[in-house]
């Protein structure tokens, strides 16, 4: 079986970029090909010139016509793969990737193959309140199979791992050697994948229609490909204290966190993805 790591990435980002890339090359269990995936316009900066960025050997360079906006990064990847017997694990262009972050997500989406398996995600509601997050905290005690988000600091171990975390992430934000984990105390499944940890599928998972992308929710890609793959059953898993990948120069560049698209800021967006997942496939209700 054939491993494909895909990503996608914006003009902006261009100069920036290669240290993602050369970390992409650089794993200990190396993927088959590290796709990058550059639209030959993009909606975001129509007056983007066609000049590409400098891109170390080993990276296939590839020119879609259109620009799904972040869920480039696996949308034309499912698309071209998907009669093949292969793995895709596709990431963020903003982050520095720990030389065993790809043997960790290949080998757990292998003991899952009909799951996605992902370093981050979410439920699809936050609890606003501490009354909220105390509830949220008693199901996931009662449903083993839900990801534990909560990390209690009166159990030595989750403690000492808060502590790390922060120390880490603290001092050395842009050093690939300190070993940050993801707050996913207990492995289990989530809602909505968080794409910039990574995220491995298959390419069947995806089918045609998901490159059909309304206007406005273009923009939230986890909530658009969690959606799809909720409609098809197929189960998002999150693993237990992940190796997390670790911000590069490129993070906050034309970050589209912070951006307001078609007049709708992320929040906007988000629902309106929500909402249309409800409407359409009866999900999330």
């Amino acid at each position: 079986m054939q491993r494909i790591i895909s990503l996608s990435t914006i003009p902006p980002r261009f100069r920036l970029i290669e240290p993602t890339l050369r970390s992409l090359l650089r794993q200990s269990m190396p993927a088959d090909e590290v796709r990058l995936y550059i639209p030959r316009s993009y909606r975001r900066f129509p007056d983007y010139d066609g000049s590409l960025p400098d891109l170390p050997p080993g990276i296939t360079l590839c020119r879609p016509a259109e620009d799904l906006g972040p869920a480039s990064k696996i949308l034309f990847a499912a698309d071209e793969l998907r009669e093949r017997d292969c793995q895709i694990l596709f990431c963020d262009d903003d982050r520095i990737y720990q030389p065993d972050w790809a043997r960790f997500l290949f080998e757990h989406q292998a003991r899952r193959p009909r799951e996605c398996v992902s370093l981050v995600g979410k439920p699809i509601h936050r609890p606003k309140t501490a009354a909220g997050r105390r509830r949220r905290r008693r199901e996931e005690r009662r449903s083993p199979q839900k990801a534990g988000f909560a990390k209690p600091l009166l159990n030595p171990r989750r403690a000492a791992l808060h502590i790390a975390d922060f120390f880490a992430r603290t001092w050395k934000p842009a050093d690939a050697r300190v070993l940050q984990r993801s707050r996913i105390y207990r492995a289990g499944h989530a809602e909505i994948l968080q794409g910039y940890g990574g995220v491995a599928v298959r390419p069947h998972f995806f089918d045609a229609s998901a490159k059909v992308i309304p206007d406005i929710i273009w923009a939230v890609d986890d909530y658009w490909l969690s959606g799809l793959l909720a409609s098809r059953n197929i189960p998002i898993w999150l693993p237990a204290h992940a190796p997390m990948p670790l911000k590069s120069a490129t993070s906050g560049v034309e970050s589209l966190l912070e951006s307001e698209i078609d007049g709708s800021g992320r929040t906007e967006a988000n629902q309106a993805c929500i909402d249309y997942m409800r409407a359409r496939y009866g999900i999330w209700n």
